[in-house]
C-alpha cells in the first residue's frame, strides 16, 4: 500500500517493449536495479509498468539493446494535475474540501465512554456538559489531566479515570470501586412474621421469635406466624418478662394461584404487501436532508432506520450523521382464531405464567389449564399449587405492642 500511494504521488508509465532482444534490455534493468512491475508477453512484445524517474535512466539500455519503447498510458498525480490544470474550479472544490476536513478535525464531534455500569452514559455526558466539554468543542481547549481528576472528584466511586483524544473523539475509560463504599445499618426493630397469604405450612425454619403456628396448620393471611414477643418465666412458670425481638425466620407454605385471561373469537393480523422502501437522511446540527420516494395508498407503513455518524479514516468523526431508512407496507385484517391457534395461545399465556413464578423462586407442584367457551370468546382457566415463602415482617407498633412491658419489682412479688 505504502509503495502503491508512492508511486502515484510520483507518476508512473505503462511501456511497450519491441525490438531484436527484448530480453536482454530486461536484464540490464535488473543489472541496474531498475524496477518494472506487472510484465506481460503481448503478440508483438512486452508490457511493463515503470516509474518516471527510471524511465529516464533506460535510454542507454535501449540502444544497448536495440529495442523500441513506447508509451502507452500515464498515470499517477502528476499527470492528472497536468490534465487538469484549467480546470480552476475543481481545483479550489478540492482545496476548500481538504480545507474544511482540516477545520472539523480541530474540533472534538464525538464522545466515548467505557468501564461504566453504575453510572450511565448520560449521567456522565451531562457532567462533562458542565464543564462545558461538549459536540463541537476545540481541542485545545481539552485539557485531558484535568478532566480526569475532575471527574475523580466528582464521583468518588470512580477510582481510576482515562481521557485522551483521537482524531475527532474524546475516548474516556473509566474503573468503578467494586467494593460497598459503607455498609447500611441494620434494621432491628422488633417484629412479628405474618403470613402473606393463605396457606398449609409445609416446612419452616425459625431463627429468633417465639413460633405461633406448626407445620400442617392451616394459615390465613395476616395471622402470627412468628411472634417478636418472647415470653420469660421462672422455676414456677410464672410470667417474669416479655421480650421484644425481631422475628426472622423462613416460613413455607403449599398456596394456590389462579389466573383467567380472556381471548376473543377474533384477532387483528398483519400481513407485508411486499412493496418496500428505502431512503437516506443526513443529519447536520439542527438541519436534515431525506432522500426517499413518497409512499402511495392509504395503507399503513412499517417504518425502520438505523442511525451512524459519518467518520473518515478511524477516529476522524465527522458532526454528520446518516439514518438508512427502509419502510415495509403492510395491511391489517380481521382473523377468526382456529383450534390450533386457540391452543398455541393457550400454551403461551399458561407458560408466561409459570416463567413469572420461576423466577420469583417459587416452586410449581401442581398446574392446570382449561379453556372456557363464552359469549364473545374463549376464556384461559390456570391454577398452580404452590410451594412458596409467606412470611412477611410487620412492625410490633401497627399491633399496638411497640413498649417492651416493665419487669414486676421484687418486692412486688414478696408481696402476693
Amino acid at each position: 500500500m505504502k509503495e502503491a500511494l508512492k508511486r502515484y504521488w510520483e507518476g508512473y508509465l505503462r511501456i511497450r517493449l519491441r525490438g531484436f532482444s527484448p530480453e536482454r534490455f530486461l536484464n540490464l534493468c535488473m543489472a541496474k536495479q531498475i524496477v518494472i512491475w506487472d510484465l506481460r508477453y503481448q503478440e508483438d512484445g512486452y508490457e511493463f509498468f515503470i516509474t518516471i524517474k527510471d524511465f529516464r535512466r533506460v535510454k542507454p539500455l535501449v540502444h544497448k539493446a536495440q529495442v523500441r519503447l513506447r508509451i502507452m498510458g500515464r498515470y499517477g498525480l502528476p499527470f492528472f494535475l497536468y490534465r487538469n490544470r484549467r480546470r480552476k474550479l475543481y481545483g479550489a472544490g478540492v482545496i476548500c474540501f481538504f480545507l474544511v476536513l482540516f477545520v472539523m478535525s480541530q474540533f472534538i464531534w464525538d464522545i466515548t465512554i467505557e468501564g461504566n455500569y453504575r453510572f450511565t452514559d448520560d449521567m456522565l455526558i451531562h457532567y462533562l456538559d458542565t464543564l462545558k466539554i461538549c459536540y463541537g468543542r476545540p481541542k485545545k481547549g481539552i485539557d485531558c489531566d484535568w478532566l480526569e481528576e475532575s471527574i475523580r472528584s466528582q464521583y468518588p466511586e470512580i477510582i481510576w479515570v482515562s481521557a485522551r483524544i483521537s482524531g475527532t473523539r474524546l475516548m474516556i475509560k473509566v474503573k468503578e470501586n467494586e467494593v460497598i463504599g459503607s455498609i447500611p445499618e441494620k434494621d432491628n426493630a422488633p417484629r412479628d412474621l405474618v403470613a402473606e397469604k393463605n396457606g398449609i405450612i409445609a416446612h419452616m425454619v425459625i431463627r429468633r421469635g417465639k413460633a405461633q403456628v406448626k407445620v400442617g396448620d392451616t394459615v390465613e393471611a395476616g395471622q402470627v406466624l412468628v411472634s417478636g414477643i418472647v415470653p420469660i418465666y421462672n422455676d414456677a412458670e410464672e410470667l417474669v418478662q416479655e421480650h421484644l425481638v425481631r422475628a426472622d425466620g423462613d416460613i413455607y407454605a403449599v398456596t394456590t394461584e389462579a389466573y383467567k385471561e380472556y381471548v376473543p373469537f377474533t384477532a387483528m393480523r398483519r400481513a407485508d404487501t411486499g412493496r418496500n422502501r428505502k431512503g437516506l437522511r443526513l443529519r447536520l446540527g439542527g438541519f436534515s436532508f431525506l432522500w426517499m420516494l413518497p409512499a402511495l395508498g392509504e395503507s399503513p407503513w412499517e417504518i425502520s432506520s438505523e442511525s451512524s455518524q459519518i467518520s473518515v479514516l478511524g477516529d476522524f468523526y465527522l458532526p454528520v450523521w446518516a439514518d438508512f431508512i427502509e419502510a415495509k407496507e403492510y395491511q391489517i385484517y380481521e382473523h377468526f382464531l382456529t383450534k390450533e391457534e386457540l391452543e398455541t395461545e393457550k400454551f403461551t399465556i399458561h407458560q408466561e405464567k409459570m416463567e413469572n413464578l420461576t423466577e420469583k423462586g417459587v416452586q410449581i407442584l401442581e398446574n392446570r389449564v382449561k379453556i372456557v367457551n363464552k359469549d364473545s370468546g374463549w376464556e384461559i382457566c390456570g391454577e398452580f399449587l404452590l410451594e412458596e415463602k409467606i412470611g412477611v415482617g410487620r412492625s410490633l407498633e401497627e399491633t399496638g405492642m411497640g413498649e417492651e412491658p416493665s419487669t414486676p419489682d421484687e418486692s412486688g412479688m414478696l408481696g402476693e
